[in-house]
């Protein structure tokens, strides 16, 4: 069955071209194409479509504005039924595509200089080769628990862990633990086609230098292929003798995968060891990369929720702070004082995260409070005070409403970030520990930034007279721990400035 591709949209709306098995489809504005698009964008020599090993697969030549799947830019991409190729204005869309015949998720990957590539099903791979790693048991049921080990520990972090860096960290460190690899990196794909290392790691045991470089041809089959690809012996000749280097390079590569769509690559090495990775090890590998794989999707589908969740909050913060130009930026500047605190009391990134967070929303309750109250110079009456006090409780409802599980704590927080430790606070008068931490340090932060703000009754404070003003109220209005957090702060940004000065 041939690959055939739609023209969309354009002078050609409706062709459809064929690409046959180990056939080439020249794409570009030049008459000598295969198929010749006239678009704005299109280069004359855009891009080409190749057929072979059963892939289809899309190979941009240096286009001057780049050829894109399904709205990624893309420098060599497989291509299934559906994809959508954009090249300039001009839209195609794929079809059909050839039916990959059924073969092992794990390949054997051989590489040799001056003799042609071969990869063989892992079926015709045996169990293990080469000589013994470091510190290896023997192959049975130590080794059995042993990998399970390492996939009980990877999938338990996928399930509690949210921050993709921590979790490549992970994964990176653990996979080189259980397969003994000398050097290990795990990399991510980029919109311009290409991969970029977010982890490296060298075994410490390992007399390896770190700078030799990674087989391209073995990451390319990897990718290409979606396949897990292992080289036992990557220095060997035609033949299978050993190159003359006098050492054994071995390599395996696993391609980390959220459905069709290929995400990056683990690649693991040994370059002055003797034993060599073995096809337990590719299937170990291969497994832990199609797991975190689909973590690392479902982290970015989370970042993506996070900042538009984010960016609905400074839209609802801009528009209660555009009624008053004396404290418009206030709310930005105590989220990221509050967060600032938070890390320097030491409390973990999450719960900074949270304060932070907080901080954009305390004051998000004045948006029901009247503009003529918020903008009164002068004293305010006891009806207008209490329009004013009831901002925390606004606040409270206006996030309750947005039914996610992760506002719970920024209820709390806002609702109680106008509490006093001696119980005289509002809404709801408690006191001590009774307060929130993060509400306390709210609290701290949301002081001190309205000291330091100008006012038109009052010029603003220095930071030397607004620390001393939280000090004069500590423990009966403000956290101490929190005063001191903030001091600290201070005193470090002076020394800075200090230094910057000398």
């Amino acid at each position: 069955m041939a690959a055939i591709l739609r023209v969309v949209n354009g002078q050609r709306t409706g062709q459809r071209v064929t690409v046959g098995a180990g056939e080439t489809l020249s794409i570009g504005r030049s008459g000598e194409s295969d198929l010749q698009l006239l678009g704005l964008g299109v280069s004359r020599f855009h891009c080409v479509v190749e057929e072979h090993a059963d892939d289809v697969v899309v190979a941009d030549l240096n286009s001057s504005n780049g050829t894109f799947v399904n709205g990624q830019r893309v420098k060599r991409q497989p291509l299934r039924v559906g994809d959508e190729i954009e090249i300039g204005t001009i839209k195609l869309v794929v079809e059909a595509v050839p039916q990959r015949r059924a073969e092992p998720v794990s390949c054997y990957f051989t590489e040799s200089s001056g003799s042609e590539t071969r990869v063989v099903p892992t079926v015709r791979l045996p169990d293990a080769t080469g000589p013994a790693r470091p510190g290896a048991a023997d192959p049975g049921d130590q080794e059995l628990l042993r990998h399970l080990g390492a996939l009980e520990k990877v999938y338990k972090a996928i399930s509690a862990e949210e921050r993709p860096a921590r979790l490549m960290a992970m994964v990176m460190d653990t996979v080189l633990e259980v397969v003994r690899a000398e050097r290990g990196f795990l990399l991510l794909s980029e919109k311009g086609g290409g991969l970029r290392a977010q982890v490296a790691r060298t075994a410490p045991w390992a007399s390896v230098d770190p700078r030799l470089p990674v087989s391209r041809s073995v990451l390319r089959a990897s990718i290409e292929r979606g396949a897990s690809v292992l080289c036992p012996d990557l220095q060997a000749g035609a033949n299978g003798a050993q190159a003359s280097t006098g050492h054994t390079r071995s390599v395996l590569c696993a391609p980390l995968q959220s459905g069709d769509r290929v995400l990056g690559a683990l690649y693991l090495d040994v370059a002055a060891s003797t034993w060599q990775f073995t096809k337990q090890d590719a299937e170990i590998v291969g497994a832990i990369a199609r797991h975190t794989g689909l973590a690392l999707h479902k982290a970015e589908l989370v970042d993506d929720l996070e900042r538009l969740f984010v960016g609905a909050i400074e839209t609802l913060v801009a528009a209660v702070e555009a009624k008053d130009i004396y404290t418009y930026g206030h709310s930005a500047r105590v989220s990221k004082l509050a967060r600032r605190i938070a890390e320097g009391m030491g409390l973990a990134e999450p719960e900074q995260e949270q304060v932070k967070l907080a901080g954009l929303l305390h004051d998000i309750g004045k948006i029901g409070i009247p503009e003529a109250v918020l903008s009164q110079r002068g004293h305010l009456t006891e009806d207008e005070w209490a329009y004013v006090r009831s901002h925390p409780q606004i606040g409270e409802s206006i996030i309750r409403q947005m039914g996610s599980d992760r506002v719970a704590m920024l209820c709390q927080l806002v609702r109680h970030h106008h509490e006093r430790l001696d119980g005289t606070g509002y809404p709801d008068g408690l006191t001590g520990d009774a307060i929130p931490l993060g509400a306390r340090i709210l609290s701290v932060a949301d002081a001190y930034d309205a000291m330091r703000s100008n006012r038109p009754y009052r010029s603003p404070y220095s930071a030397k007279e607004a620390i001393a003003e939280l000090r004069l109220n500590s423990g009966r209005q403000f956290d101490v721990e929190a005063i001191e957090a903030l001091a600290e702060l201070r005193s470090e940004a002076r020394q800075a400035a200090g230094a910057e000065e000398a």
